[in-house]
C-alpha cells in the first residue's frame, strides 16, 4: 500500500448522522466538515492497523536479531544504545541498537604485552577484558572490567611510566602504571572510544559519533585537545590509530567508509603533523579504487616504521605510502600479495627498525622497508583454548610484539622478541624472534626449546658431515677431516687445534661444529668461529696480520640465566688470588692450574666461585666457570680437568643433544 492516508481526489466515505441519548426527539442531520475530517482521520488509523495486522499475520518470519549461544561460549549480546544499527550474519539487518561502534561488532578488539612479564597478554573484549599468565595458554577475567565493552588496548613503550591504556564504549578511558595490576579511569566517559594509540605519553583517543573525533593528550592522559573546527568530516569512522615514535606529533588515522551523507569521505588514510590539531588526505582518494585501498572498504592495519615508512592494509593486502605520501603502492618483494592481517614493530630498541608481518602463511620481517624474509609458521592454538569456543568468537586481527626479560646475551644485552598474532578466525600464533640481524642469534634458553638457524642459512652447524671421498681429500689437502665428531678443522683453527706443543684433546677437545660466521654483539663485528667440545675458537673478520685464533667468552653464555653470588674478599697469596675485574676469588688446585696453563690469556678471569655438582656419571665434583673455560675437580683423584664447556653451551641452545 503506497499510503496509510487518502488523497484529496479519493472518495470520501458517506458519513451518517448519529441520535444523542441526551436530547429528546429525533434530529435533523447537519452536516459538519470539522466532523467530516475527524471520521476520515479516525478511519485512516483503523484501515492501516488492519493492513499493519494482516500483514504481520501473514509474512514469513525474520532471522532473529541474535542466535542463543551455548552457555560455553563467550558470544555476548549487545546492550541497548541509541544511534548504531548492526547485521546479521544472514546479511539482514538488525534493528536493535548496540553500544558497539563498529559495524560487526566483534568480540575481540586488541591483544596487548607489557614487558613487564612477556609472558602476560591482554585481551580487549566486548564483555570485558581478560588477563592470560602463560602467553595464552590460559585466560581470566579482570575483574574491574567485566561486563564493560572493552574497545582498545595499547602499551607506550617509550614511556618511562610504562603507561598501558584501555579505551571503553562510553565507561571511560583507562590507564595502568603497573603492567594491568592496577587502573585509573582518566576522563572520557560517555565517549564510544573505537582506536588508541601511545607513544611517549602522547595518547591519542578516537571516538565514535555523532560527533566523531580524535582527542589528543601530550601528557599522558591528564588533558586532551580536540581537532580544530572542520578539520574532520562529520561522517567518521576511525578503525586504526598509529603514532610515529620518533615524533609523536605525527599520527596517522584508518577509517571505515560510511554510506550517505551529502558529502561521502572516500579517504580512507588521514594524517596530521600537529598532534590531531589538522587533518590531511594520505594519498589519492575517489569513489574509484584506483591504485591502493578500497575507498569503499575500511583500514584496519596501520603503521608507521622507522625510515618514514607507512603502511596501510584492509587485513588481507598490505599497500605502502610514498614518501612524498601521494600515492600508495602495493607491497611486495617476499610478502604474500594477499592474507596480511596484522603488522607490528619490534619492541627491543636495539632493532627499531624491524617490522613483522602476521600473514596467513606465517610470519615474516622487513628491516629496509622493502624487502621481506620468511620467518616461521609459530606455534597455533586456539586463542581460548577451546575450538568451541572459536567458533562463536567473532575477531579483529591483533598483533603484539613484546621483548623478553631474560637477557639473550649476558654482556651486550640484547633480548629475543615474542610475537603473539590472533587472527580473524581466532587463532593464536606464538613465535620468539631471537634474530639481531643477519649474524646475529640471541638464545633465550627455554623459551621456546626450537633453536633459530635463521642466521646460517637454516642449517646447523653442528650437523654432522660424512667423510670426504680420497678424490675430495686430495684436492683439499688444508682441510681435515675429524671421524671421531664429524666435523673438519681447515685453516688457521686446523694450525691451533695440530700444535705440538699444546694437547689439543685436554685443552679443546673435538670439534663439534664447522667454522661459520657470526656476530659478535661485544665487539659489534663478525666473527669466524667454531666450537670444539671444551672451548670455541674465534678469528676476526677480516683477520689482520697481528690477528690470531682465541677462544671466544662461552663461560658467560654458559651462565646465562643463573645465579652466582659474588666471592668475599681476600688476600692474594701463592696460593689464591682475588680478581676485583668479576669479585671471584680463584684458589688452590684451580689457581695451581690456571697459573700453569696460560692464565689470564688462555682461561679469562673467573666469573663465578667454586661449587659442587654431580657430573655426567653422577658423581659429586667440583666446578669454577671462566670468562673461556670451565675447571672440573675430581675429589676422589684430585685432578683438575678442562670441562666440555662448548659441549654444554651448544646443548644449552640446542644444537646438539
Amino acid at each position: 500500500m503506497a499510503s496509510s492516508t487518502f488523497s484529496p481526489k479519493e472518495q470520501r466515505p458517506e458519513v451518517k448522522s448519529t441520535e444523542r441519548p441526551d436530547r429528546p426527539g429525533p434530529q435533523k442531520p447537519r452536516r459538519s466538515w470539522r466532523g467530516l475530517l475527524a471520521g476520515l482521520v479516525v478511519l485512516v488509523i483503523l484501515v492501516g492497523l488492519g493492513i499493519l495486522a494482516y500483514t504481520s499475520a501473514t509474512a514469513e518470519p525474520s532471522a532473529p536479531a541474535t542466535t542463543t549461544a551455548p552457555a560455553s561460549t563467550l558470544t555476548v549480546k549487545p546492550s541497548a544504545s541509541p544511534g548504531v544499527s548492526t547485521t546479521n550474519t544472514n546479511g539482514t539487518a538488525n534493528n536493535a541498537v548496540v553500544s558497539n561502534p563498529f559495524e560487526a561488532h566483534p568480540i575481540l578488539y586488541n591483544l596487548a604485552a607489557t614487558p613487564a612479564d612477556y609472558q602476560v597478554l591482554f585481551a580487549a573484549m566486548a564483555d570485558g577484558l581478560r588477563r592470560s599468565p602463560d602467553s595464552g595458554k590460559t585466560w581470566t577475567d579482570v575483574a574491574d572490567f567485566k561486563g564493560k565493552n572493552v574497545t582498545a588496548l595499547v602499551y607506550d613503550r617509550e614511556d618511562s611510566e610504562k603507561g598501558l591504556y584501555l579505551g571503553t564504549d562510553r565507561a571511560g578511558l583507562f590507564k595502568s602504571t603497573d603492567g594491568g595490576q592496577t587502573w585509573k579511569n582518566i576522563g572520557l566517559v560517555g565517549r564510544p572510544i573505537t582506536a588508541l594509540a601511545a607513544s611517549n605519553k602522547n595518547v591519542y583517543v578516537a571516538v565514535a559519533g555523532p560527533l566523531a573525533t580524535v582527542y589528543h593528550s601530550s601528557d599522558g592522559g591528564q588533558k586532551f585537545t580536540a581537532p580544530a573546527d572542520n578539520a574532520l568530516p562529520e561522517n567518521l569512522k576511525v578503525v586504526t590509530l598509529a603514532v610515529d615514535t620518533t615524533n609523536p606529533q605525527n599520527v596517522y588515522m584508518g577509517t571505515a567508509y560510511v554510506p550517505g551523507g551529502n558529502s561521502p569521505d572516500w579517504v580512507r588514510v588521514k594524517f596530521s603533523t600537529d598532534g590531531g590539531k589538522t587533518w590531511s588526505h594520505a594519498g589519492p582518494w575517489s569513489a574509484d579504487k584506483g591504485t591502493g585501498p578500497d575507498p569503499t572498504g575500511a583500514i584496519t592495519v596501520l603503521l608507521i616504521a622507522a625510515g618514514n615508512y607507512v603502511y596501510a592494509g584492509n587485513g588481507d593486502s598490505l599497500w605502502r605510502l610514498s614518501n612524498d605520501r601521494t600515492a600508495w603502492q602495493p607491497v611486495a618483494s617476499g610478502l604474500p600479495a594477499t592474507g596480511v592481517y596484522a603488522l607490528t614493530t619490534d619492541a627491543n630498541p636495539e632493532v627499531s627498525g624491524l617490522v613483522y608481518a602476521a600473514t596467513r602463511d606465517g610470519f615474516y620481517r622487513n628491516t629496509d622497508g622493502q624487502s621481506w624474509q620468511k620467518m616461521a609458521t609459530g606455534e597455533i592454538t586456539p586463542l581460548f583454548g577451546s575450538d568451541a569456543i572459536q567458533q562463536n568468537l567473532t575477531v579483529r586481527p591483533s598483533f603484539t610484539a613484546v621483548t623478553t626479560k631474560n637477557a639473550a646475551n649476558s654482556v651486550s644485552g640484547l633480548r629475543s622478541t615474542m610475537l603473539y598474532a590472533v587472527s580473524s578466525d581466532g587463532r593464536l600464533a606464538r613465535y620468539e624472534n631471537r634474530d639481531f640481524g643477519s649474524d646475529v642469534v640471541a638464545v633465550i634458553p627455554g623459551a621456546t626449546g626450537l633453536p633459530d638457524f635463521t642466521a646460517y642459512g637454516g642449517v646447523n652447524p653442528a650437523d654432522k658431515l660424512p667423510a670426504p671421498s680420497d678424490a675430495d681429500a686430495k684436492a683439499n689437502p688444508d682441510k681435515l677431516y675429524v671421524p671421531q665428531s664429524g666435523h673438519y678443522v681447515q685453516g688457521e683453527f686446523k694450525t691451533t687445534w695440530t700444535r705440538k706443543d699444546i694437547p689439543a684433546l685436554s685443552f679443546y677437545g673435538y670439534p663439534l661444529t664447522e667454522q661459520f660466521t657470526e656476530y659478535d654483539p661485544r665487539s659489534k663485528s663478525n666473527k669466524l668461529v667454531q666450537y670444539f667440545e671444551r672451548v670455541k675458537f674465534e678469528l676476526p673478520i677480516p683477520a689482520g696480520p697481528n690477528d690470531f685464533v682465541r677462544t671466544s667468552l662461552i663461560g658467560y653464555d654458559a651462565i646465562e640465566g643463573r645465579y652466582f653470588p659474588p666471592g668475599r674478599f681476600a688476600v692474594t697469596t701463592d696460593d689464591q688470588q682475588y680478581f676485583d675485574q668479576t669479585k671471584h676469588l680463584l684458589k688452590g688446585a684451580f689457581f695451581d692450574f690456571w697459573k700453569n696453563n696460560g692464565g689470564l690469556s688462555r682461561f679469562g678471569y673467573p666469573i663465578t666461585e667454586e661449587f659442587t655438582e654431580k657430573n655426567a656419571e653422577g658423581k659429586d665434583t667440583v666446578y669454577q666457570y671462566f670468562e673461556r673455560a670451565k675447571f672440573a675437580f675430581d675429589p676422589v683423584t684430585h685432578q683438575v680437568t678442562i670441562s666440555l664447556l662448548g659441549l654444554e653451551v651448544l646443548q644449552k641452545k640446542g644444537w646438539v643433544k
